[in-house]
């Protein structure tokens, strides 16, 4: 599993470089992080193609009524947005990479440091970083089958042209949510490593038999050397979130808003599926059940990246309720080890750990809830819509 993990970073390396999202070098072995001339020039053409092409895509007819024979004009409108809306995040998202290049540099080398003193952060997060790849894998393949069964007949150079650059803005978008879900994960890994210590630390001091001996004051020390030597790595932890969070916070507006538009377009492109069958003669069955596994792997997706967010959550919750255990502590212990919970317990009281985006709104639950609650709604009015309109 190990090698598989490694695999599937090196390739996920490969993709950014290769779509131009990592525009700086990166020296596997060293870990090293080098701004290069090849990696900026490469980096440049490719976001100036890709952004060429689309421009030259948009001025032509719209590929829905060339796409779709019976496709109405909701169908266009809602593809238009959507196609509208990821060009613009795609755009921002990789404004906010070129302008914070070396702030990415420093969280690369931060998160290599991490790495390099916890190589069993890995042990806790590999299954989330296969299942992760291998997803996005085959959300990929998919699309590109429904896109050359749809195109077989018509394809030519410039058209591949075209869907090789609508196709780079998903593979910009996978690249950058894989970045963020690789770091998180690993944080998480670190988080479930600092709670296996502490868990221990709290099970030793449970079983000490307070006494005034030599032995007794030393055991006190060390555990207590043991606890402020992890309150520091929480604090330098949770310091390392929040430097994610606040680099990655244009491009996680820009996911989000793209993830929800894709979503919403998914679902009224099944329900279109299921009115107009297969939108013409010429449509092979092939994209209907395509669509349909992209619609359920791009379910298992979002499940996966958000599920990865609520564990580093829950990770940081079990060290808060961990250190609520010293109050069955037997009386009597030595005054520096109490302090040391203490002060452990006060400071992630003080210091809770959010995930807040430009202050707009804060990573949990009740959030993805409400906006599960609004996807559900604004399917359910375009729907509606197109039932009472076509």
């Amino acid at each position: 599993m190990a090698g598989l993990v490694k695999l599937c970073l090196k390739m996920a390396y490969a993709y950014g470089r290769l779509t131009g999202v990592i525009n700086f070098e990166i020296d596997l072995k060293t870990g090293r992080t080098l701004v290069t001339r090849r990696a900026t020039l490469f980096s440049v053409s490719t976001h100036l193609l890709i952004f060429a092409l689309l421009v030259y895509h948009t001025l032509r007819k719209s590929v829905v009524t060339v796409m779709w024979r019976y496709a109405n004009s909701l169908h266009e409108y809602v593809f238009l947005v959507i196609a509208g809306f990821r060009i613009v995040c795609v755009f921002l998202a990789l404004v906010s990479r070129w302008s914070q290049r070396h702030t990415f540099m420093g969280l690369f080398d931060s998160f290599w440091g991490l790495y390099q003193r916890n190589p069993g952060i890995i042990d806790y997060c590999r299954r989330s970083i296969v299942s992760k790849s291998c997803c996005v894998a085959i959300i990929e393949t998919l699309q590109i089958i429904a896109t050359l069964a749809m195109m077989r007949n018509r394809l030519n150079i410039a058209l591949a042209l075209r869907i090789w650059a609508v196709f780079s803005l998903t593979a910009i978008l996978n690249v950058i949510i894989s970045q963020y879900f690789v770091a998180t994960a690993c944080v998480r890994g670190r988080y479930m490593l600092l709670n296996k210590d502490l868990q221990a630390i709290v099970s030793e001091s449970q079983s000490l038999v307070p006494s005034g001996g030599g032995v007794f004051v030393t055991k006190c020390c060390s555990l207590a050397d043991r606890l402020e030597g992890l309150a520091k790595s929480q604090s330098e932890l949770q310091r390392l979130i929040e430097n994610l969070a606040t680099a990655y916070q244009c491009e996680v507006v820009c996911l989000l808003i793209t993830y929800y538009l894709n979503m919403l377009g998914t679902v009224y492109l099944l329900f279109s599926f299921s009115k107009y069958g297969n939108f013409g003669n010429h449509l092979p069955l092939l994209v209907a059940l395509c669509a349909i596994a992209y619609f359920f792997f791009y379910i298992l997706d979002c499940w996966l990246n958000t599920f990865n967010v609520y564990y580093l959550l829950d990770a940081h919750n079990k060290m808060v309720r961990l250190l609520s255990g010293r109050t069955l502590f037997r009386p009597g212990l030595d005054h520096r080890l109490e302090m040391a919970f203490e002060d452990f317990a006060l400071n992630l009281v003080r210091n809770p750990l959010k995930l807040r985006i430009y202050g707009l709104f804060e990573f949990g639950r009740a959030s993805s809830f409400a906006v599960g609650n609004s996807l559900l709604t604004h399917s359910l009015l375009l729907i509606q819509y197109d039932v009472q309109h076509f």
